[in-house]
């Protein structure tokens, strides 16, 4: 099996799950099961202080994003040691048994806490806050601006290593890409752009992406608006059978430093997929000289025609279906371009989401 093969030859069990999981509904909670329940769940608001102070649910402790990310071989973004996050969440008063609701004014900041939770083995007891405090606001709920003091928690890690994927797994997994077939994708959650290489990304040596991703931009998760309410279950396995990403896959996501894939991850998981991220992700993958694709790879024409890019929230997805032509050129990395003769990308009447959102806020070209 696919799976007990990546565990004995890698160490990271990344491959099929042996039964379909089920969906993890509770991993999203509403501004009005949360404002009944403040008073027994442990609320945490991520972002920074001036935020904080400016205006927080009731309640709620900070944890500064900051403090859940530290730079490592120069990339940045990269999970701190175990020990320095177990500190973190104790010391936001967080314990062995306690229920814990995430939020903040950026969704990538919460999902990324999720993920740093489910590393660390407590994801199951984490939710996140659908639309963020921007929808708590919106709805003229409760606001408090006075620090919210609490008594340190016992708060203490069983990693999950499955969780994240290093470069050396994922140079086995690339070079195994078409032996692997359909059992694996590779999900880049960047902007099209910077898929296809138009736009590089803040530090990226060499634009492009990993071969044999496939491309489904982060913010494709949300419902077009600024409060960052994520779709429907329903839509969301439709949005990523597109990309041929479902239960009886294998997915390793990524984007540029780990921070806009782990919105991708917190959505796998909650939809009861596989999902490990790639925590280095395209910055250390085309810094490290590794080989990258250069032209998107689009999905043919029969598979464009089928009635799921019928969908009224359809925007460009990019397949691997297509096959690349190595090419070595005189400086940088091997890349590969991909022949145009049958393929070509599917495109939606209406590109709602990623482009767009991208494209008019510089900040998150560095996520």
């Amino acid at each position: 099996m696919f799976r007990q093969f990546l565990t004995s030859l890698f160490v990271v069990a990344l491959a099929l799950p042996a039964a379909a999981q089920q969906g993890r509904e509770d991993m999203l909670v509403s501004t009005q099961w949360l404002q009944q329940e403040l008073a027994n769940v442990k609320l945490v608001d991520v972002g920074d202080r001036a935020a904080y102070e400016a205006g927080h649910i009731p309640g709620a402790v900070l944890i500064e994003v900051s403090s859940l990310l530290t730079k490592r071989d120069g990339v940045p973004n990269e999970l701190p040691p175990v020990a320095e996050l177990e500190d973190v969440f104790a010391r936001a008063g967080i314990g062995a048994r306690d229920r814990i609701i995430l939020y903040s004014r950026d969704p990538i900041f919460a999902a990324r806490a999720w993920f740093t939770l489910d590393y660390l083995g407590a994801g199951k007891r984490a939710a996140i806050l659908d639309g963020g405090i921007a929808k708590w606001t919106a709805e003229r709920r409760p606001t408090s601006s006075g620090i919210v003091r609490t008594t340190p928690g016992s708060f203490e890690a069983r990693v999950v290593p499955e969780s994240v994927t290093r470069l050396a797994t994922m140079r086995e997994l690339v070079r195994l890409r078409d032996a692997a077939g359909p059992s694996l994708a590779l999900i880049d959650a960047r902007s099209r752009q910077q898929f296809d290489g138009t736009d590089a990304g803040a530090e990226v040596s060499f634009a492009g992406h990993i071969p044999g991703a496939v491309n489904v931009p982060f913010a494709l998760n949300f419902i077009p608006g600024d409060m960052a309410v994520f779709r429907s279950a329903r839509e969301l396995r439709d949005l990523y059978a597109r990309a041929g990403i479902s239960r009886s896959t294998a997915n390793v996501v990524y984007c540029r430093t780990g921070m806009q894939a782990s919105v991708t991850y917190f959505v796998l998981k909650y939809l009861g997929y596989d999902a490990s991220l790639y925590d280095g992700s395209y910055l250390e993958w085309s810094n490290a000289g590794e080989m990258i694709a250069d032209a998107a790879p689009a999905m043919r024409r029969h598979e464009m025609e089928s009635s799921l890019v019928t969908l009224a929230y359809e925007t460009p997805l990019c397949h691997p279906a297509a096959r690349g032509v190595v090419r070595r050129r005189a400086a940088g990395p091997a890349r590969i371009r991909d022949r145009g003769d049958d393929v070509r990308h599917v495109r939606g009447e209406r590109d709602e989401g990623a482009e767009k959102d991208q494209g008019r806020d510089e900040r998150q070209r560095r996520l």
